[in-house]
């Protein structure tokens, strides 16, 4: 697992450059066996991390997979990762060789799609429609599936500047309904 101060929506792309040793290891194994990792949010520390202490996270995430990797201008490794689906973290643990974080997880389950273009929500399908239409979002070669609220809601908030407070709260709600809500209030609240 890869607890960081931002977090990826499935879907959402995100850039990281990889500097500690153990996360070089990490994305090392990962590629090597074709395989992705987790990332998690973290929460705020109260009273500072204790040593040997696993830090605090919250215990949805997302799955996400490498999609490029190359070496930056300062030396370090920049990789991009897409996020593939929501996880949900069961067990977690240290390894004391590296203090990398591991942890058990299961995948969340998407709820069946139950909302069809209301026209309360019709302003987030255009929203999404206008911006994945400019140029410099096309070339991100998006995954969107208009008939699909999640895919909607995912890729639109990965696109908007929300904070990862209000994204964790996306990736934490079961109900299509509740995300679409809480995505139109965001929206709304950034002049959308």
């Amino acid at each position: 697992m890869f607890p960081l101060t931002v977090n990826v929506l499935p879907g959402g792309f995100l850039p990281l450059q990889i500097f500690e040793p153990r996360y070089l290891d990490m994305i090392s194994n990962c590629l090597g066996k074709e395989e992705g990792f987790s990332i998690v949010l973290l929460q705020a520390q109260v009273g500072g991390l204790q040593k040997d202490s696993i830090p605090n996270h919250f215990m949805v995430g997302t799955y996400v997979e490498v999609v490029d990797f190359n070496q930056l201008e300062n030396g370090l490794l920049g990789i991009t990762v897409k996020g593939k689906n929501r996880i949900k973290v069961i067990e977690r643990w240290s390894k004391k060789k590296d203090d990398l974080i591991m942890g058990s997880v299961i995948n969340f389950e998407e709820e069946e799609e139950s909302v069809s273009l209301e026209p309360k929500y019709e302003n987030i399908w255009n929203l999404l429609r206008e911006i994945s239409s400019h140029p410099k979002i096309k070339s991100l070669d998006l995954d969107i599936d208009f008939k699909c609220s999640s895919s909607v809601v995912y890729n639109l908030a990965s696109l908007l500047p929300l904070t990862p407070p209000d994204r964790q709260i996306l990736l934490e709600t079961k109900s299509n309904t509740t995300r679409l809500d809480h995505l139109n209030q965001l929206v709304t609240k950034y002049g959308g």
